[in-house]
């Protein structure tokens, strides 16, 4: 029987900590891509390590001595595919900025596989509570990632001192994921548009006059 040769070593890091190129980034890029795309295929449920190495090109003993378990391996390739599919935008002004947020997040989300693969992470974390942790944590790090639109729009005027910024971008983005998630209705061009104008109107109408 031929044996895969063997891509990493016992002394590479685990989820969390960094090394400069070479071979260990090749192997955790491989990694991450293919349960990103299993997700996108199987959902949570159906991911293994097992195939996860298989289309990864590793021992399945990589994947583990990375990443011990499947929600630290999950978080990881989630957080490198929205940080990929959902860039933070700088447009230079709020309506802008919020317009390519919720864009990319309906894009990401939107689509055939992005849904699959939200609402199974979703419903994975009810009934796990590192899931559940890891995954709470995940979008606690986005929301702060998003928080310089909001910082922006202040120091241009068109917001108020103290403008909540956690709760603007929560307000677009949690309508998006309300849809996903509960009413399963489209999540479209026009919605989008729609929720946009409505949150940018509501923030900015405290604004000083004249400012």
């Amino acid at each position: 029987m031929t044996t895969m040769p063997k891509m990493a070593n016992d002394t590479e890091p685990r989820v969390g900590e960094q090394r400069p190129g070479g071979r260990a980034a090749r192997v955790r890029a491989a990694v991450l891509a293919a349960t990103a795309d299993l997700l996108t295929e199987v959902g949570y449920d159906g991911l293994g390590f097992d195939e996860v190495a298989d289309r990864a090109g590793v021992h399945k003993t990589t994947v583990y001595r990375r990443w011990p378990t499947k929600p630290e391996l999950v978080a990881d390739a989630v957080g490198l595919n929205i940080d990929q599919r959902v860039p933070i935008p700088d447009t230079g002004d709020l309506h802008g900025d919020l317009a390519a947020l919720a864009g990319a997040v309906a894009a990401n989300i939107g689509s055939a596989g992005g849904a699959l693969r939200s609402r199974s992470i979703v419903a994975a974390a009810a009934t796990s509570d590192q899931l559940a942790d890891t995954l709470h944590e995940f979008m606690t790090r986005r929301m702060i990632q998003a928080e310089p639109i909001v910082q922006r729009a202040v120091e241009r005027g068109e917001l108020a001192a103290g403008a909540d910024a956690r709760l603007i971008v929560e307000s677009v983005v949690g309508p998006i994921w309300f849809r996903l998630l509960l009413t399963g209705e489209a999540i479209d061009e026009e919605f989008v548009a729609a929720l946009v104008s409505l949150v940018t109107a509501g923030a900015t109408s405290n604004r000083i006059p004249g400012s």
